[in-house]
């Protein structure tokens, strides 16, 4: 989620306390609280914090605020392909101690080949932090798997195209059924079995006319499949 508060408006000439709150998965914007400070370029931190800013030029403002609910960062989840043995131990002074760290792309996570990433943390109960250590797991694709990818464009009434962010790309088969979005770019992908085959595709989003076709893939192969809707616009 993505947390805005305050700054300016009206082709920067007004100050505003208006804060929204963006939603990833909806792709939504909806209000939240106003602010009790009406300032701009000031700062926040997780949860949600606000700290200092100006009323205007370099006026600095002393005061601080949190969004009621959001007092705290999100709490650390533990990653299911990322384990390590033994994670709870005492040292001795001066001692030292093995860790194994194992990584498993077989679980249910892990879905889709790819390069996934976290963050190893440590707790003591000594006055000294230690910083986290950083891991990559870059899971390859089975030898029966293949991919399709493509782009998805939108095709006006002058012929000119440009790509459809958010298109949803449904991708069926006879063991499964895949709900895509695509990119900023128009761009979506998935890696899966080749015996899926057919793929039964169908495209779409709203104010441009779907399509509907099927795709088969080859195993360690990349299958392109682009697709171009058409407004659904009345064109004179």
């Amino acid at each position: 989620m993505l947390l805005l508060s305050g700054g300016v408006t009206g082709a920067s000439n007004t100050l505003t306390n208006q804060g929204y709150a963006y939603d990833p998965t909806t792709r939504a914007w909806t209000p939240i609280a106003n602010s009790n400070n009406t300032v701009y370029r000031s700062g926040s931190a997780c949860g949600f914090y606000k700290i200092g800013g100006s009323t205007g030029g370099f006026n600095a403002n002393p005061k601080s605020e949190v969004l009621p609910g959001f007092d705290q960062c999100g709490p650390p989840t533990d990653v299911a392909w990322l384990s390590a043995t033994p994670n709870k131990f005492t040292l001795a002074p001066g001692a030292t101690a093995n860790v194994t760290v194992t990584l498993d792309a077989s679980v249910a996570a892990v879905s889709q080949p790819g390069t996934y990433q976290a963050l190893l943390t440590f707790r003591t109960n000594t006055p000294y932090q230690f910083r986290p250590v950083g891991v990559t797991m870059n899971a390859t694709p089975p030898t029966t798997w293949g991919k399709i990818t493509g782009t998805v464009v939108g095709v006006k009434c002058d012929g000119s195209t440009a790509p459809l962010a958010g298109a949803t790309v449904q991708i069926d088969t006879w063991a499964a059924h895949y709900t895509l979005h695509t990119d900023a770019n128009g761009v979506y992908g998935l890696w899966l079995d080749h015996r899926n085959n057919p793929l039964s595709l169908i495209v779409a989003k709203d104010g441009w006319q779907p399509k509907a076709g099927q795709v088969r893939i080859k195993a360690r192969q990349t299958t392109t499949s682009d697709w171009q809707l058409a407004t659904t616009l009345p064109c004179n």
